[in-house]
């Protein structure tokens, strides 16, 4: 089964923006707009685990700020959940 994705209601700049870069990345337009929505979230998930891990940082050093004990927990609760 392949991945598409029907591109109808952006926008005549944003549809030949994306156009344009399907091009230079030698991929159909659903492919590019499939690699962008994947990216996207992937960089979503790096500042999310970023964050996380200043937290635990915050945490291993004891170098609390205000809520860091209650941020840890919480993400500790959310491991141990699988999520």
């Amino acid at each position: 089964m392949s991945k598409t994705i029907q591109v109808r209601v952006a926008g005549k700049e944003l549809r030949e923006r994306l156009q344009a870069s399907a091009e230079r990345n030698y991929r159909s337009l659903d492919q590019e707009a499939l690699a962008r929505l994947e990216f996207s979230f992937d960089v979503e998930d790096a500042v999310v685990a970023g964050a996380q891990q200043k937290w635990i940082d915050e945490a291993m050093n004891g170098t609390f700020r205000p809520g860091s004990i209650a941020r840890l927990r919480k993400l500790a609760a959310r491991a141990k959940a699988g999520k």
